[in-house]
């Protein structure tokens, strides 16, 4: 992983670029790579570049991944309240559409708002470009007691504000 942010941190990004963040699986070979853009079109016209392919390629060859980056629009979060992220865990749920996507995403956060686990600290409730995909980003303090895979933080890289162009 530190190869991967190594790659990032020296290479130019563009302004439509807001952050980057490595979490580690529990498991010890999972990583999540969660990328903020402030457009898809900006990520994908940063990602044809024949330069950044040789550069961040290069760095990522030893990785594993399940399949091609997914983009998504994050439509809501809630906070429940403040306190050190200490895991992550993440849930995806298929859907027919966007209009399904976002009411389920309602749903899954009355239901955490009303009945959240004692470490739940926040969750982000993220669509797929094409509305067939809901994928819920949780933060907790503690280690969460449910199953599934777990992320700790591992590192970042956030854009410096002001952005200077």
């Amino acid at each position: 992983m530190s190869g991967v942010m190594d790659a990032w941190e020296n290479t130019r990004l563009p302004t439509a670029y807001l952050s980057r963040y490595c979490l580690e699986g529990s498991d010890g070979r999972t990583i999540l790579n969660y990328a903020q853009w402030t457009n898809s079109d900006a990520h994908r016209a940063f990602a044809a570049n024949p330069q950044n392919q040789q550069t961040l390629g290069n760095a990522i060859q030893g990785l594993f991944t399940a399949g091609p980056p997914g983009r998504y629009t994050l439509h809501r979060s809630i906070a429940l309240r403040e306190a050190a992220v200490r895991y992550f865990t993440t849930a995806s749920y298929d859907t027919e559409d966007s209009a399904t996507a976002r009411e389920l995403a309602d749903q899954l956060a009355a239901r955490s708002t009303a009945a959240a686990p004692s470490e739940l600290i926040a969750e982000h409730f993220h669509i797929s470009e094409d509305g067939q995909r809901l994928y819920v980003l949780s933060a907790h303090e503690a280690e969460p007691a449910e199953t599934t895979p777990r992320f700790r933080p591992y590192r970042g890289l956030a854009r410096r504000w002001p952005v200077v162009t």
